[in-house]
């Protein structure tokens, strides 16, 4: 589901990835997150830390915007930490640990994901 002011919209996971390219101007990804920018991968991987992505509809969300202009090595570093946290799974760890664990975590996971983009990048 994605909600855009008061309507909502139900549809399948690629469908959905295709509206979402539709209603949003793909020349911010191309700007952006395109394949010439020097902060694409960070800046995919630190908008990925918060989004929750499931298996079924991260493929093709990201398929979606690399048609939309955004080069693979944004997508590889949004697709790491997409699947792997999200604002929902950071506070589940603020439950069972200390505030030091939960940087470690996401530090790993954005360091990951930096290195990911970035070899993706230079091989794609």
């Amino acid at each position: 589901m994605i909600f855009f002011g008061s309507v909502e919209i139900t549809c399948p996971p690629a469908q959905h990835a295709q509206a979402v390219v539709r209603l949003g101007p793909t020349a911010w990804l191309t700007n952006y997150f395109g394949e010439g920018s020097l902060m694409a991968v960070p800046l995919a991987a630190v908008l990925g830390i918060p989004a929750y992505i499931n298996t079924e509809a991260s493929l093709p969300l990201v398929s979606a915007m690399m048609d939309g202009g955004m080069g693979p090595g944004p997508a590889m570093a949004f697709l790491v930490t997409g699947a792997g946290t999200s604002i929902g799974a950071i506070s589940g760890l603020f439950v069972i640990a200390r505030t030091r664990v939960v940087a470690l975590v996401v530090a790993l996971l954005f360091a990951g994901a930096l290195i990911m983009g970035w070899v993706a990048q230079v091989v794609l």
